[in-house]
């Protein structure tokens, strides 16, 4: 075990976490495939003091829900602390996971996300503070710096102030997701500490989690287990065939549509269309712009069971 995350010494993957994807229903769907463990959507730390009713919602989980991490972003040590300390009393998560690699502006200019990278001490205090209110490990996204490569430094420095665990983004936030992912540097942020490092990035078949796992890596999964949940058993070396996939994607349409059974069946099905694309990416374009048309979910689970895995 690590710090209470779970083993990295064997096959299999992480679930990251992903805006608008990896809710409850997905992380679900997820775990039974296999995920190591699942990180929820980012709950920004002052909405969730706040009492927002978004940020509760994003930090609900699901009751079948084993292994979900709680991922918190927020600029401020002491608030972030609090937040953890709230998350904890409500939820009962295995771990904290604190983002520092968030590129987007909206975030970064609140000195929270990737802005953190620019400040080790900062998000050193955040670490420790984290520990302290909640007893639990506590994780880290990070990617290779913002502008400018400082993971290895930034690595070393989260690690002394008590981090269980890193996650890498093999880009810096400068670049977004332009460009490919440098395994290579974050294998250099692995042999600069004693703790365990996650990669993640551009991981979207069997053959890229090997390679990366040949590095001597943990390996976290985000767009590439979007549309393919089975992708986690896939790792392990488990066989899905079609109809446990077409099974898989009925069942999450279903985990989608009671989850957000209080919104409306309209307001469910248009939440859901970003894995519908997905799952539906083999089939014809024609087929997947009726699809994402539809306003019954029987008619979805009908075309899902047409063509997912074709």
């Amino acid at each position: 075990m690590h710090g209470g995350l779970g083993s990295l010494d064997g096959e299999g993957a992480v679930l990251a976490p992903m805006a608008g994807f990896t809710d409850a229903p997905f992380r679900v769907v997820a775990e039974r495939f296999g995920a190591l463990w699942t990180v929820g959507e980012m709950v920004m730390a002052g909405s969730l003091l706040r009492g927002s009713a978004e940020a509760r919602a994003l930090l609900q989980p699901h009751p079948e829900e084993r292994s979900r991490v709680v991922q918190l972003a927020g600029a401020d040590p002491d608030e972030v602390a609090r937040a953890a300390a709230l998350a904890y009393g409500r939820v009962r998560p295995r771990a904290i996971d604190l983002n520092m690699g968030c590129p987007m502006p909206k975030v970064t200019a609140r000195g929270a996300g990737a802005a953190l990278l620019d400040d080790p001490e900062r998000a050193a205090r955040m670490v420790a503070g984290v520990r302290e209110a909640t007893g639990l490990p506590v994780s880290l996204k990070l990617r290779l710096g913002f502008a400018h490569v400082n993971a290895v430094e930034m690595a070393r420095r989260l690690e002394e102030a008590g981090a269980a665990l890193l996650r890498v983004h093999g880009r810096t936030a400068a670049q977004r997701y332009g460009g490919r992912a440098d395994w290579d540097r974050i294998r250099e942020v692995a042999r600069a500490v004693r703790i365990p490092v996650v990669g993640t990035g551009d991981v979207r078949t069997v053959e890229d989690y090997r390679a990366r796992r040949a590095l001597g890596l943990g390996v976290a999964v985000a767009r590439g287990a979007v549309g393919r949940p089975w992708f986690f058993a896939e790792v392990r070396g488990e066989p899905v065939p079609v109809r446990l996939r077409r099974e898989a994607a009925q069942q999450h349409l279903r985990f989608h549509l009671d989850w957000y059974a209080r919104r409306g069946e309209a307001w469910a099905l248009r939440a859901f269309r970003g894995h519908l694309k997905a799952y539906l990416g083999a089939a014809p374009a024609p087929v997947r712009a009726r699809a994402l048309a539809l306003e019954r979910a029987d008619e979805v689970a009908k075309v899902l069971g047409a063509w997912v895995g074709a």
